[in-house]
């Protein structure tokens, strides 16, 4: 047995020592035979320690030949070469651990330290690059140095007491950031735990590699397992009702995403919708408590949305009351309950005044409408029936006549020959139906009957007849029928102002249509109008009932008031009395106003005789109707107007050598106001989709598609104000009397801001020109707002003065002093303000400012994208002094200064 010292230099010889140097002097005899062999075979003596099995080395210096006594082992022959000192080799490819090799130090290191702790057990322990090596004298093997030898079972029950784990890691996938996080702070806290025990930790990417004494090792593996379940994500059953959860994803997602991105390695919010948390052991007693915290629900309260107003838009507005409750961290339940309710659709005035003349001009016959005796029968070439019965009766050379009108008039309007006929004429007129809609048919029955009536009026026929259209083969309402095509016929016969007969004619056997249409016509001639069937408007009302869930009960309040709040400001209502416009708005306009306000779900109510107008429902809706009713208003002004300007005035062609006829009452406004703005030129189409142009400055029109000519004449009658100067021409400017009234009036004005701004005033000038004059005061007389005239300035350069005086102040100078605030002439309340664009003339110095007349009407601020106001406004401005109009009969230049 060998002494410790002993031990020691026989580490430090195989250490250092060279090996051929060592046999020879401890095994001469040995060395010596082994040279003479010719046997180069040996059994294995390196073991691995998962199987203990033993592997050959070729190494010249791997053993030496002892005696032939066996232990259990391969007794070495008279052939075998060194076989007595021995070498292990372990942990290399036997154990499919190829990259371990910095790692052979330490363990070598423990096998060396575990073997020192044993005092018959004389190994040396070292690493090379084939693996660890255990080196030792095998016991039945060698002939020297017995005290230095050991026997294989020995060394087996040596290496049997160590042992080899590999511990794999969860998957990256089952792991989060922080997750990995946590799992690596456990293991390295652990390895710092056990580093000074006999084990080795090698820590990999997705293993953990263990070596040392097996009971060490079983309790580090149990500790890393241990580690790595309470890291890893695992599902778990959470206590929590259906609502809860619902509540939960509804009102709390954000802060579940929050959570899910605190605390890594959960899956809350998918997870939560099977009732479940998915997270590591170690988080998941804090999230539960965190997400049970916020399901605690509180006892639910309910209320009733009452406004009537918002009840109209009730069924829109989930969604936006929905995402107001989760502003305050609540859930709502909607109930809805959905109720119908009628508005009558108001009767216009003006078919009270006109019952004498309906009684008069409309009747109602049994008949055969061939057999009508008036200048026009009215055939519906719609119905092929009545259209082959009618040219039948009339005779070959009238179906000739009709086949041919056809093809020349796409339009589908043809007045021909009657033929055999009782009545003069024929009107074939197609019946566009269109039943998309409800409206669109009944106005599909108003535009066949004007179409006719009109075509009547301006052939100068006295009577026409028609057919109840529909009524036969259509089968349509005959309720609808006679109510659209009555008030038509009456209200042509309003705005014509004309004497026209108009007949209904029934067949005999259409009792139940005859019987219709004479009740129809007697309400509308007693003033008992019962209108149509359908006269008024069905609005659904939704009452919502309001169920508020959360977690407290102030949420809960906060939440509800915040509600009642948001319903508050979403509508809107209106009134307005004394609106006189309304009792000049026609059936149609009433119509059409109500129709606009059922498609954006505003419930209008009108009193047309005190001029009473309510509007009530959503604020943008409500403000959208009050919009279109001023537009309605300003179109039934500006047809006024037009009326008024043309109401001296009479446009007429020529039809042949003597005869002159006259232009449609509107479109002689329309062409007179053309002719008053200005316009070289003017297009218009007539009934017969033939358009034609009007040259004003040759006074001819010209048909665009046969390019033939007629001449055109105005007549008409100028007023001038009274104190006015006889003038010959039709602009003329007279230098007013220094010492006059009118002369100081205006210098007053003008030196309200102008004092000590110019050195003398030259001369004020009255600008008389008849046709610009002629057509602002009829702007200002009829357009209801005459109180907002104004006296403005206006500063020019000389060459633009001259052209104002005989121009007016044509907007298409836009531009010359800037467009801020609007692409119009511009003016200013401020003299001083216009002197800025009075420039001096070149050639004496002189400036030119006018003294305007504006009707401002209702303002808004402008900007410089408009080329017209907005609808419901007459001009633009800076909100201060500065006007900017968009029309030639806005504004009158009365006077113009010219100073110094």
């Amino acid at each position: 047995m060998l002494s410790t010292n002993g031990k020691d230099q026989y580490k430090t010889e195989l250490r250092d020592g060279d090996f051929d140097e060592y046999l020879n002097e401890t095994g001469k005899r040995v060395t010596h035979r082994l040279q003479s062999s010719k046997t180069t075979t040996s059994t294995s003596q390196t073991k691995k320690i998962t199987d203990r099995s033993a592997t050959p080395v070729t190494d010249d210096r791997s053993s030496i030949s002892g005696d032939s006594n066996s232990e259990s082992e391969s007794i070495p022959t008279a052939a075998s070469k060194k076989k007595t000192l021995t070498h292990r080799k372990i942990f290399h490819q036997q154990l499919k651990i190829e990259k371990l090799s910095e790692n052979y130090q330490d363990c070598a290191k423990l096998i060396q330290i575990h073997g020192e702790q044993y005092k018959n057990l004389h190994i040396l322990c070292s690493h090379e690059t084939i693996g660890v090596l255990i080196i030792y004298f095998n016991k039945y093997k060698s002939t020297k140095l017995h005290n230095l030898c050991i026997s294989n079972v020995n060394l087996d029950a040596f290496i049997n007491e160590l042992a080899y784990r590999y511990v794999s890691l969860p998957a990256i996938s089952d792991l989060t950031i922080t997750n990995k996080s946590n799992l690596a702070q456990k293991i390295l806290k652990l390895k710092h735990q056990v580093q000074s025990q006999n084990i080795v930790i090698i820590l990999k990417q997705r293993c953990i590699h263990l070596f040392g004494l097996i009971n060490i090792v079983n309790e580090v593996e149990k500790e890393i397992n241990s580690i790595t379940n309470e890291c890893k994500s695992t599902a778990f059953n959470l206590s929590l009702e259906p609502e809860q959860i619902e509540f939960l994803l509804d009102i709390y997602l954000d802060e579940l995403k929050v959570l899910e991105t605190n605390f890594y390695g959960t899956n809350i919010i998918e997870s939560l919708k099977k009732g479940e948390l998915i997270a590591p052991s170690y988080l998941r007693d804090r999230i539960e408590e965190e997400i049970m915290s916020l399901s605690r629900l509180c006892t639910p309260i309910k209320y009733e949305i009452q406004e009537e107003a918002f009840s109209l838009i009730a069924v829109s507005e989930y969604a936006n009351l929905k995402n107001i409750a989760r502003q305050y961290k609540s859930q709502i339940k909607i109930h809805g309950e959905t109720t119908s309710n009628t508005y009558k659709i108001p009767k216009a005035l003006a078919q009270d005044v006109s019952n004498k003349l309906t009684a008069a001009a409309i009747t109602i016959h049994k008949n055969d409408l061939a057999e009508a005796k008036v200048d026009l029968v009215v055939v519906s070439s719609t119905s092929k029936h009545l259209c082959d019965g009618i040219l039948k009766k009339a005779g070959e050379s009238v179906r000739k006549e009709y086949n041919t009108a056809v093809k020349n008039s796409p339009a589908g309007l043809s007045e021909i020959d009657s033929g055999n006929l009782q009545c003069r004429r024929l009107l074939f007129l197609t019946w566009k139906i269109n039943q998309s809609s409800d409206e669109a048919f009944y106005q599909s029955i108003r535009n066949f009957v004007s179409a006719a009536v009109q075509h009547a009026i301006k052939f100068h026929h006295t009577s026409i007849a028609f057919p109840p259209i529909g009524c036969g083969g259509y089968n349509f309402d005959k309720t609808v029928v006679a109510h659209e095509m009555l008030t038509e016929a009456q209200r042509q016969l309003i705005s014509a102002n004309v004497l026209l007969q108009i007949d209904f004619i029934i067949l005999p056997n259409q009792t139940d249509v005859f019987g219709i249409f004479q009740s129809k016509l007697e309400s509308l001639q007693t003033g008992r109008h019962k209108t149509r069937q359908d006269n008024h408007i069905t609005y659904n009302f939704t009452t919502l009932t309001i169920t508020i869930i959360s977690n407290t009960k102030e949420k809960q309040e906060e939440c509800r008031m915040a509600l009642e709040n948001y319903v508050k400001k979403s509508i809107s209502v209106s009134e307005q009395h004394d609106l006189s416009g309304l009792k000049k708005w026609t059936q149609p306009t009433i119509d059409s106003f109500y129709m606009y306000c059922f498609q954006r779900l505003v419930i209008p109510e009108m009193d047309i005789h005190t001029g009473y107008c309510k509007l009530f429902g959503s604020k943008e809706s409500v403000r959208e109707a009050e919009n279109e009713y001023y537009r309605q208003q300003t179109k039934q002004s500006e047809h006024a107007r037009l009326m008024v300007v043309a109401r001296d005035v009479i446009w007429a062609f020529k039809k042949d050598e003597n005869d002159w006829e006259k232009f449609p009452s509107e479109l002689n406004a329309r062409i007179e106001d053309a002719f008053i703005s200005k316009l070289k030129m003017f297009k218009y189409t007539n009934d017969k989709s033939v358009e034609y142009e009007i040259d004003f400055k040759n006074n001819h029109e010209t048909c665009v598609a046969t390019q033939q000519h007629r001449a055109i004449i105005r007549h008409d009658d100028v007023r001038v104000p009274p104190h006015w100067e006889l003038q010959t021409k039709n602009v003329q400017r007279f230098v007013l009397d220094e010492n006059s009234h009118e002369y100081n009036d205006i210098r007053e004005l003008f030196d309200k801001t102008m004092t000590k701004k110019y050195t003398t005033i030259i001369r004020i000038e009255r600008i008389q020109n008849k046709q610009w004059y002629t057509q602002y005061n009829s702007y200002k007389n009829f357009s209801a707002k005459e109180d907002t005239e104004k006296k403005l300035f206006h500063g020019c350069l000389q060459e633009s003065a001259n052209l104002i005086v005989n121009s007016f102040f044509n907007r298409s100078f836009a531009g010359v002093n800037g467009v801020v605030y609007g692409q119009g002439a511009y003016f200013s309340a401020n003299a001083v303000y216009s002197h800025s664009y009075a420039k001096p003339s070149q050639s004496n110095g002189e400036r030119f400012m006018f003294v305007v007349n504006v009707i401002v009407g209702n303002t808004i601020r402008g900007n410089s994208s408009m080329k017209t106001p907005p609808i419901g406004f007459d001009s633009t401005t800076d909100g201060d002094h500065i006007f900017v109009t968009y029309r030639d009969d806005q504004a009158y230049a009365e006077y113009l200064i010219v100073y110094h």
